[in-house]
């Protein structure tokens, strides 16, 4: 069982096939503190969290706290998700779920709750609906305010600004600086590099990560089309390759709102020309 060491989820050379097709192609990271994985839909940033919660299999290590994941089965307070498929329990109301899980993982229902109500979430709806039936935003809040309800030294968040306006997105996004252990989130929207410019980013694209590099580095950096000798990271995609680059020049990454417009930037021959700078 885990002991009160150091907290940090590893991977060594993860891979995951689902469907024939690899989706996660060899990733290796280590998550101590907190971490943001940008990328764009279908880069692999749910799959890594999925086989990371032991939810789908995987060929790799994966390790938490210093312990193999497949030790880990039963252990609480050691890893959380907001990923729904953990919370399917049973066909009971949502209040019920909440207090039901809570009972079994030692979560604190009143914390779940008031992050819930600050997330506009009342306790009249969830003693109304099962988990299935809310909305997929209502969904995501109650599952990551239950994931962080837990307490425990590890937290693994899957996009959880879903749907989320921007004052509780900010409100969210405070209650993460706050938490003691480590955080790992995922999302495709780059507004997090300005909100929480201590963190460490890792990009993902097409079932790889790169990085980690801090996230006030990437705020003030811009996309070039190619290779550059001074990039902080430079990357490979089916739609061409493209550095990411400080200073001037390029395309600013946090105009882009969300990453899933790279794939736009590198194939519109109309935008192309303002990514100009790099070698191919």
């Amino acid at each position: 069982m885990p002991t009160r060491g150091i907290s940090m989820i590893t991977v060594e050379n993860l891979r995951v096939k689902l469907g024939g097709s690899e989706v996660l192609r060899g990733i290796d990271a280590a998550f101590r503190g907190k971490h943001v994985v940008l990328g764009p839909n279908g880069s692999g940033k749910t799959t890594l969290f999925r086989a990371i919660s032991g939810l789908v299999p995987y060929r790799g290590r994966i390790e938490i706290d210093g312990h193999p994941l497949g030790r880990l089965k039963g252990a609480v307070k050691v890893l959380a998700t907001n990923i729904a498929e953990v919370y399917q329990l049973a066909p009971v109301k949502a209040l019920e779920l909440l207090n039901l899980f809570s009972d079994l993982s030692d979560a604190d229902p009143v914390r779940a709750l008031a992050l819930l109500e600050e997330l506009g979430v009342g306790e009249e709806l969830l003693a109304k609906r099962r988990l299935w039936e809310l909305s997929a935003g209502t969904r995501k809040a109650f599952t990551t305010a239950l994931a962080l309800a837990v307490n425990a030294k590890n937290v693994l968040l899957d996009e959880p600004f879903e749907q989320l306006d921007p004052a509780k997105k900010v409100k969210l996004a405070s209650e993460l600086e706050k938490y003691s252990g480590v955080v790992v989130m995922n999302t495709h929207e780059t507004w997090v590099l300005e909100a929480l410019p201590d963190w460490e980013v890792h990009l993902a694209f097409e079932g790889r990560l790169y990085g980690p590099i801090p996230a006030r580095k990437l705020e003030n950096a811009a996309i070039v089309e190619g290779w550059r000798d001074d990039a902080l990271l430079t990357i490979e995609t089916r739609a061409g390759r493209f550095s990411l680059v400080e200073g001037e020049g390029g395309r600013a990454l946090t105009e882009l709102l969300t990453l899933d417009r790279v794939y736009e930037l590198l194939t519109s021959a109309s935008v192309r020309g303002s990514l100009r700078g790099g070698r191919r």
